[in-house]
């Protein structure tokens, strides 16, 4: 049986092999702008090199290196993806690149000697890793050979043995792993693991996030294009025949020595002291995204830059320079430019927040002046128009003899350079995952993703409080919420009232100024009530509490009956037909005591639901079954004849029905496992499922 690892690696690494040879990428646009592809040539057979005084950015040629790099359980192993060098159409088949996969995972894992964690090496400090380096190559003379397949590689793919589960997993997993069996410095690792998931970890320094994240999107639409390869067709010759062509992958047995032993030691324990020393919480964030946004009429990025700005204000009281990246790709060799999101405004909206003397709607005019100077000092950014790469650049160009300006001096520019909140976005459904380290001490690093209907955010520091803050974010963007909506309808009322108003003056200029006319005569039979027009005063709406609604409160607020948004609506309508379909099934099935007989109620086989704007369709291999009367017409439960439902305000009952709203995957489960059995009883009874 093909491993997990190996079938998973197989499609994604197939579409890269097909992307680095294919050689052509239509050009990335924004709106109908082209955008500068310099940063692609760094994506394949791209290497940092480690040195000193400053390391270097070493590309190799395409044409002669189409080897690849695989490590795993801390060994390196190397397999050409040409049948040919000299043929780039030979390109190996999918079937070819499994086999080398599993050739490789097998001889890793039966590989049972101990070999130097060379990869460890990459981990370390730029200057102590300069070291190492030198430290391998003297080791033995082949290690530098060694080391010169890894640099002029295509990419690296880590074959891992673990099995990331959860989201802090495998976040952790994609961004450092175990650190021997990864190697930093390429220009990308494509990282797979035991249980078919898979990630990226890219080498920043020549390359931004949009180019990979581009390969990643083409790597996932090619993976699901192309049919996994099928040996089940081939007998034990044919599998020969096609394994014998292949050479095998060569292993790098590097060769050690005492040196070379003490800075594997010293870098496995910077390692570790690094990695326990930081924090890296994803924060889900559920309750709405860029769909509600978009409907206050606001950029979702400044949105959410806002609510960044909020939730450090509440837990650190204090501002601080923010970073968040603009690209400036529409110039020649244009990478990126900052954004600066704390402004006069972002401080005027945070402070407007928490300060209860004032309104809801002059909370919401600060939070979009906010946003919209954050917005339009993006578009400079990317227009080239901001501060931050002009200044490094008037920094950069100064000669070592040159005295430096007073500005650069000043320390008030210094802490505006200090970015303790160090920001980015990348938004693809594609992408689970996505994050990275802060850019200085006492920072944090926030990398979040603005999707339809859900906002996710990974924050990283050295144990400043990442969870904390996590919290604070969704408490500011459950406030903003809250205040956008109250605003909303008091507008609405407020206009409601202007429209009675004027219609009312209208009528009484016309009855002060126009005789009255003659009411119509009253038809027989009709109410003398319903023959004049009746204007019902209306007492204008009570102030609104600043105080947001409980986030517990996911489908309703506890002041206001109406559901608050569509999608909850949407999400109250499944909740609650899963729960009149299944409830009964699983309602007591924990109490102890004798069973009772139960009566189902029998959904209607296309239900709808008020406030509803799609209508509700079973999923999965979900049956729907109905009883037949006599004369063919659904029949009525008892509880049905009798209009009762079975309750779900008490008890046991009470609490499933809520575990089943706020979506608990073990409730669920149980609901569909104890109804796929009752499902296959029915149909062994010979019970008709129309």
């Amino acid at each position: 049986m093909l491993s997990s690892p190996a079938v998973g690696a197989n499609a994604r690494l197939t579409s890269c092999i097909v992307i680095r040879h294919r050689r052509t990428l239509t050009p990335d646009m924004a709106r109908n702008a082209p955008f500068c592809m310099n940063m692609y040539k760094y994506l394949f057979n791209y290497a940092r090199i480690a040195g000193s005084p400053a390391d270097t950015a070493v590309g190799y040629p395409t044409d002669t290196n189409n080897h690849i790099c695989v490590v795993r359980n801390g060994k390196f192993y190397i397999f050409e993806t040409l049948h040919l060098p000299s043929n780039p159409s030979s390109v190996l088949s999918s079937r070819e690149i499994m086999i080398q996969l599993e050739r490789i995972k097998k001889m890793a894992d039966d590989d049972h000697s101990t070999v130097p964690e060379i990869g460890i090496l990459s981990t370390g400090q730029r200057d102590q890793v300069a070291r190492d380096r030198v430290t391998l190559f003297e080791a033995h003379t082949s290690n530098k050979a060694h080391m010169a397949k890894i640099d002029s590689s295509m990419f690296v793919l880590c074959l891992d043995s673990t099995l990331p589960s959860t989201s802090e997993e495998f976040s952790r997993a994609c961004w450092h792993g175990d650190g021997a069996s990864r190697w930093f410095d390429k220009c990308f690792q494509l990282i797979v693991f035991a249980n078919g998931r898979a990630g990226m970890n890219g080498e920043h320094s020549k390359m931004d996030a949009t180019p990979t994240s581009r390969l990643c999107r083409f790597l996932i639409d090619e993976a699901q294009a192309r049919p996994l390869p099928d040996f089940r067709g081939l007998n034990a010759e044919d599998l020969y025949e096609c394994a014998s062509v292949l050479d095998k992958p060569e292993p790098l047995r590097f060769m050690t020595s005492a040196a070379l032993d003490k800075a594997i030691e010293n870098a496995h324990a910077y390692f570790k002291a690094t990695v326990e020393a930081h924090e890296m919480i994803p924060t889900e964030f559920k309750g709405y995204g860029k769909g509600l946004i978009k409907s206050f009429k606001m950029s979702p990025d400044a949105y959410v830059q806002m609510a960044l700005q909020l939730a450090y204000y509440r837990k650190h009281g204090e501002y601080v320079a923010t970073y968040e990246s603009a690209a400036t790709r529409k110039y020649r060799h244009g990478r990126t430019e900052t954004a600066r999101s704390c402004s006069n405004e972002s401080k005027a909206f945070c402070e407007a927040m928490d300060n209860p003397e004032m309104s809801l709607k002059e909370k919401a005019a600060a939070c979009r002046a906010a946003v919209a100077r954050h917005a339009k000092y993006t578009a400079w950014a990317v227009d080239g128009q901001a501060v931050d790469r002009h200044l490094l650049g008037l920094r950069l160009i100064r000669k070592e003899d040159e005295e430096v300006p007073a500005m650069f001096k000043d320390p008030v520019f210094a802490r505006t350079c200090r970015w303790r909140l160090s920001t980015s976005q990348i938004s693809d459904d594609c992408f689970i995952a996505y994050g990275w380290g802060e850019v200085v001490p006492d920072g944090y690093g926030c990398a979040y993703m603005v999707k339809e209907t859900e906002l996710y955010f990974c924050i990283t520091s050295l144990r400043l409080g990442s969870k904390e803050f996590g919290k604070h974010i969704a408490d500011a963007l459950e406030d903003m919420r809250f205040m956008f909506e109250k605003v909303r309808k008091i507008e609405k009322a407020e206009a409601v009232e202007a429209e009675r108003a004027a219609a009312a003056a209208k009528a009484a200029a016309e009855q002060d100024g126009v005789p009255l006319i003659a009411p119509q005569a009253v038809p027989a039979g009709a109410s003398v009530a319903s023959s004049a027009p009746m204007l019902i005063s209306r007492s204008p709406s009570p102030p609104s509490d600043s105080k947001p609604a409980p986030r517990t409160s996911l489908f309703f607020q506890k002041d206001d009956p109406v559901l608050r948004t569509a999608m909850a609506r949407n999400a109250l309508a499944v909740a609650q037909e899963k729960y009149w379909s299944g409830i009964d099934d699983i309602a007591f099935e924990d109490t102890p005591g004798p069973s009772k007989t139960k009566n189902r109620p029998t959904m209607p086989s296309s239900p709808t639901f008020s406030g509803s704007s799609a209508s509700l369709k079973s999923t999965s291999s979900t049956v729907s079954i109905r009883q037949v009367g006599v004369n063919g017409t659904p029949s009525r439960s008892p509880s049905q004849q009798t209009e009762t439902r079975p309750r779900s305000d008490s008890g046991a009952q009470k609490n499933k029905f809520m575990a089943i709203l706020m979506g608990e995957d073990s409730v669920l489960g149980r609901i569909r496992s104890r109804r796929g059995t009752l499902l296959n009883k029915s149909t062994t009874t010979g019970r008709s499922s129309p």
